[in-house]
């Protein structure tokens, strides 16, 4: 007797969810901590072969680190400063 055994895998989406998540969460608040953390979820859904939700995650991941000034100052990029100059009249 030859029984044939069936196993399914059950994929879900929990590394694209989280990455979307945090990604757009880290974007407002909490950027240092989130938006990298999103950014690598990003990734690993993208290996899950959950396209759509990864990259989702990573532009929210780049977003928030792009409007972060404290991860701007720890990878040295200058943020963009508005000087107002006064006119000086004698």
């Amino acid at each position: 007797m030859n029984e044939d055994k069936i196993i399914i895998k059950q994929s879900s989406s929990v590394y694209g969810s989280l990455s979307i998540v945090f990604g757009f969460i880290g974007i407002f608040i909490l950027s240092p901590l989130l938006s990298p953390l999103a950014f690598i979820l990003g990734l690993l859904a993208c290996l899950q072969k959950e396209y759509t939700a990864g990259v989702l995650g990573i532009l929210f991941g780049i977003i928030g680190i792009l409007t972060s000034p404290i991860l701007m100052a720890l990878i040295h990029l200058p943020t963009i400063v508005i000087h107002q100059y006064q006119g000086i009249s004698i």
